[in-house]
């Protein structure tokens, strides 16, 4: 009989300190005593159980355990709907009218499989790729969205010790060739619509013998023949022709050991090169414990985890396996499908699957925050007030320990609740700063809000809120598989020796950390220290119950024309919860006082605002080039940086509002004229006389560029504000 899920409140109801100091240690000036969790002293806790020290015994483990439970489930495209309207756009300063188009989706209901039809599954991948004439540590590269074979082509391979290569699908040919060349890869698995990119990628990637696509997409026939007849020596196949190939050709399965690799994942260099993290099977598995650790005691099986972020990124990668060991089910959902607003004749993602634990990004949460509250607003004056009164009061019940929260949820917060499936539990915000005003909203709105914190170098560790932990005032403590210590960085005067809370750059040590990046001596060394501490560049505080909260990062830290520093993704975080925000760059230079800002509007907010100033137009294109708008844009802006608590040098001098949400291609694409020009301008709605010069735009070309292609958020285009129902 399934144990009962445990009921989560947002409250701190586990007695601290949730952190101690590791005994028997030696103090070194200028740094923290290193410290860890309770359960990790005075080891760490490298496996979820003793006989998985690899990623395929992790997965044979758990079929052997929940067997013909369900593992994962997918939908399918039935069919897609157009909507097409003429719009007025302004270009090069003269308006005209242009067509835009609305693709909406109509999908199947999740067809599912079960643990032990997704071993045989595995198995079968594997034997088809030697089939396909690969062996034992030849790499298989994976370029494709997030999605079930995407997982399953990953365990394919590890069923015959193949590192797989992992790139972000939006990486285009530049990035992709990159990784294909230095991994040596033999093989690609990628999504059809992908195809096109390799037809110059692999007249450099020489080693690549066979071509997969992924079967649970529509392929272009004609990018298949145009390949075909370039590379006529490579093998051109679908997942479903590879898993039929090992069906026909069955082998014995060739298991990795715990020091193999298990992948590279590529992550941003200093330089602009990307830096190849080798990750083996012990960090995987070392990085699900430390999971464990903290929060497999409220997620089991009954569970169901909704999955969209990029599988590409760490976090989603361990948290899929994590989710595998603890027998819940992996629901597979697409960014353009997760709400109903996106769908036709059919629920978006999150309501279809009924998720009962959620992984996003800040700008996932923001976006969640910002449609709830547009919702509550277009009420009548009672329902504004029965919410608002309703939220105030469930935070002050937590606070004080008193009960009648229940009775909140039941009646005002059920309707917000059904939105998200009905049977959420618990959240997961990671991949950056949230502020603390939405960590809250959505704690008491929805389910509690944990916060997690981690890097491809640590195989995602770094720190994890329990849920008996909670605050929005830290990111928790450490998992159990990994420690931590503070190091003074002088620079911005930040010593372990400050009070009341030690503060310093956050460096991390444990069998969940790389030895080194791939092939790359001089990242290595800069980044890594000859006893394994491994060089964040965040900077971090102890607080009082053995929480770690970071409060800078050294890389975003900015020397602004008076000497002072100001952390920009602080900046971001604050200033990302106005309505009308839904996303923004900030910047800041040594030749100017204050910070700029370059914003993505939020539409609905944006039109509203119009309506208040009396601003005719009905679309973006037409409503971000109003001088008007810009100026109550930035009120609003400085508004919020005023009422963050920002200092005066933190609030932001000048805006450009940009019509076009941002993703990797979009950014990289821009006409260096055409931002130019924009950024150059800002000095017209900015509130000091003192114009931006040409090398400051050049540099915010420059900068905004990085980041925005950096961002995790940029890569996941995530809810809308419409996925709350009326």
């Amino acid at each position: 009989m399934a144990k009962q899920p445990i009921h989560l409140i947002p409250r701190m109801t586990a007695k601290p300190p949730f952190s101690l100091e590791v005994p028997g240690q030696t103090p070194v000036e200028g740094e923290t005593t290193v410290r860890r969790v309770p359960q990790a002293i005075p080891d760490f806790i490298e496996r979820p159980a003793p006989d998985v020290t690899t990623v395929l015994e992790l997965v044979r483990a758990a079929v052997a355990k929940y067997g013909n439970a369900r593992i994962m489930g997918s939908r399918k495209l039935v069919r897609t709907h157009q909507d097409k309207k003429k719009i007025k756009k302004i270009v090069d300063g003269e308006e005209i009218e242009v067509e835009k188009s609305w693709t909406f989706f109509e999908m199947s209901p999740y067809e599912y499989i079960t643990f032990t039809e997704y071993e045989q599954l595995i198995l079968q991948l594997g034997a088809g790729l030697r089939k396909l004439g690969l062996e034992k540590e030849d790499r298989v590269h994976i370029y494709a969205a997030t999605s079930q074979n995407w997982l399953a082509m990953a365990h394919g391979a590890a069923s015959q010790s193949m590192p797989i290569v992992t790139a972000y699908d939006t990486l285009g040919e530049e990035g992709l060739r990159y990784s294909m060349v230095a991994t040596k890869a033999k093989a690609i698995f990628l999504d059809p619509h992908l195809l096109p990119t390799l037809t110059n990628v692999l007249a450099v990637a020489t080693s690549v013998q066979a071509v997969i696509w992924n079967s649970q997409h529509q392929v272009n026939q004609d990018h298949i023949d145009k390949l075909k007849a370039a590379y006529p020596h490579i093998t051109i196949l679908n997942f479903d022709d590879l898993k039929k190939l090992g069906v026909e050709n069955p082998v014995e399965v060739v298991p990795p050991t715990a020091e193999d690799l298990c992948c590279i994942m590529y992550t941003s260099g200093s330089t602009g090169t990307p830096k190849g993290v080798p990750i083996t099977h012990k960090s995987v598995v070392a990085a699900v414990a430390g999971a464990s650790s903290i929060v497999q005691p409220f997620i089991g099986p009954g569970d169901g985890l909704l999955t969209y972020l990029p599988l590409a990124h760490i976090l989603e990668f361990v948290f899929e396996h994590a989710a595998i060991w603890w027998g819940s089910t992996l629901g597979y959902g697409n960014p353009k499908t997760l709400s109903d607003a996106s769908v036709r004749n059919c629920n978006g993602d999150i309501r279809e699957f009924k998720p009962s634990v959620l992984i996003g990004v800040p700008a996932v949460w923001e976006t969640v925050k910002k449609g709830i509250i547009a919702k509550v607003n277009a009420g009548s004056p009672v329902v504004r007030s029965l919410f608002w009164g309703a939220l105030a009061l469930k935070e002050k019940l937590m606070g004080s320990g008193l009960p009648g929260s229940g009775l909140l949820d039941a009646v005002v917060f059920k309707k917000i609740k059904e939105a998200t499936g009905g049977r959420m539990r618990l959240c997961l915000s990671a991949g950056g700063p949230v502020s603390k005003e939405t960590q809250k909203f959505i704690s008491m709105a929805i389910c509690p809000m944990i916060i997690g914190y981690g890097l491809t170098e640590t195989t995602a560790m770094g720190s994890l809120h329990s849920p008996l932990e909670w605050t929005a005032e830290s990111i928790g403590s450490m998992p159990a598989s990994i420690e931590a210590k503070l190091v003074d960085f002088p620079d911005a005067g930040y010593f372990a020796t400050n009070k009341p809370n030690p503060q310093g750059e956050i460096w991390l040590r444990g069998p969940t950390v790389l030895k080194g990046y791939y092939e790359n001596e001089k990242e290595t060394a800069e980044a890594i220290t000859p006893d394994g501490w491994f060089k964040t560049g965040d900077i971090g505080e102890w607080d009082k119950y053995g929480h770690l909260k970071i409060i800078d990062r050294k890389k975003n830290l900015v020397k602004t024309l008076n000497g002072e520093y100001i952390a920009l993704e602080k900046l971001e975080s604050t200033y990302r919860t106005v309505p009308v925000v839904a996303n923004i760059c900030v910047y800041a230079d040594a030749q100017q006082a204050k910070p700029i800002a370059i914003i993505v509007p939020a539409e609905p907010a944006l039109k509203k605002l119009a309506a208040s100033l009396g601003v005719a137009g009905e679309t973006v294109e037409e409503l971000v080039h109003d001088k008007k708008i810009h100026a109550a844009v930035l009120k609003e802006l400085q508004n919020a940086g005023r009422a963050g608590g920002l200092s005066g040098i933190e609030i932001i001098d000048g805006v450009v509002i940009v019509e076009d949400e941002w993703t990797p291609q979009n950014v990289s694409s821009i006409p260096p004229f055409q931002l130019k020009m924009q950024i150059t301008n800002i000095s017209v709605c900015r509130t000091s006389s003192r114009p931006l010069k040409n090398s400051t735009a050049e540099a915010f070309l420059r900068d905004t560029r990085r980041r925005l292609t950096r961002r995790t958020e940029s890569r996941a285009k995530l809810w809308v504000e419409r996925m709350i129902p009326g």
